[in-house]
């Protein structure tokens, strides 16, 4: 009986030495993108009705992010491949066109701890315009990209 006790406990003892950083979360990980929309004549923010939104991550077809009613915000990932740029297709019509923008940027790899790994951080972040269509222009707010906190481009319909 005193060995069972013996056991239970070393068998207990080994269940609780778990650690807080075997979980990646929050700023850890690789931040995303994150979009918001604006009126083109009055620069007021607004809600899409509708809104699909498709990446380029260099497969031969595209990853669909989102597509949703009633959109005034969308957070897209970024390649973390070594490619300097990633192509978004926006789309605010299930008929309609599609509006093609290039993100540029540098990416950077930082060590997070041994359960996480590396993260990606992107600095210098430009994005253009190369086929128009809902949307009008881009206009830039933040270039770095460490965190989900900021708001990076304005997109302007």
């Amino acid at each position: 009986m005193k060995n069972l006790i013996w056991i239970f406990g070393f068998l207990m003892l080994l269940i609780s030495c778990g650690s807080d950083d075997d979980i990646c979360l929050g700023e850890e990980s690789t931040p995303r993108l994150k979009l918001l929309f604006r009126n083109a004549n009055n620069n007021q923010l607004v809600r899409l009705p509708y809104l699909k939104v498709d990446v380029d991550y260099g497969n031969p077809k595209t990853t669909n992010i989102i597509t949703s009613n009633n959109v005034d915000s969308v957070f897209i990932p970024l390649r973390i491949d070594e490619s300097p740029f990633t192509d978004i297709y926006i789309k605010t019509a299930i008929q309609g066109d599609s509006s093609k923008i290039r993100i540029r940027y540098e990416a950077k790899s930082i060590y997070v701890s041994p359960p996480c790994g590396f993260k990606r951080n992107y600095e210098n972040l430009s994005a253009e315009l190369l086929e128009t269509g809902p949307v009008q222009s881009i206009q830039s707010n933040q270039t770095s990209l460490t965190d989900e906190t900021s708001i990076n481009f304005y997109l302007r319909f």
